[in-house]
């Protein structure tokens, strides 16, 4: 029998199948998350998409709030100038 070997290290014995790239890999190439396999490369893929998205949420919360200002202070501005058009001094 053959043994498969780690697209990372070619004299140790492949234990699993990345799920993403499908590369042969050992056990210290591997990391399991929820009965799946993935190799280090895609794993690291994986974690730079969600800090990403954490990102993007971040940079939308802060901009909504900034829009939420200039709405609040348009609208101040615009009753402050209809109270000074209904009660001119």
């Amino acid at each position: 029998m053959q043994i498969v070997a780690c697209r990372n290290h070619p004299a140790r014995e492949a234990i699993g199948v990345c799920v993403k790239c499908r590369a042969r890999v050992c056990a210290e190439c591997s990391t399991k998350i929820e009965g799946v396999n993935h190799c280090v490369e895609c794993l690291a893929t994986l974690a730079g998409n969600a800090t990403d998205a954490t990102q993007r949420a971040a940079s939308s919360a802060w901009r909504g709030r900034v829009a939420a200002g200039v709405v609040l202070g348009g609208a101040t501005l615009m009753w402050w100038a209809l109270v000074e058009i209904a009660l001119p001094r």
